[in-house]
């Protein structure tokens, strides 16, 4: 039994690059939050079991705060119950 094969591993002398960066707000200014994180907020939101067909939510855009109820995504785009796209990239927050 003491003669097993050993299982490769590699040594971890590297330099890891894969984690984000995320920002919050800093002296009442708020800051853009990570495209990805954005886009997985408002997959979050529409995923939701009381999401059925739209939802209101709060949208950072600009230092301003919009309400809006959103209905789904489009072409990197939230759509409204008013037939309004905001592009995602000009987002900095979305909550409920």
């Amino acid at each position: 039994m003491s003669n097993k094969e050993r299982i490769f591993r590699n040594t971890l002398n590297k330099k890891f690059h894969n984690n984000q960066d995320l920002y919050t707000c800093d002296n009442n200014k708020i800051i853009n939050l990570d495209n990805k994180l954005i886009r997985n907020k408002i997959d979050e939101i529409l995923a939701d079991k009381s999401f059925i067909y739209r939802i209101k939510v709060h949208i950072v855009i600009d230092n301003k705060i919009i309400e809006r109820k959103i209905i789904g995504i489009y072409n990197d785009n939230l759509v409204t119950i008013d037939n309004e796209y905001i592009p995602i990239n000009n987002i900095m927050d979305i909550y409920k």
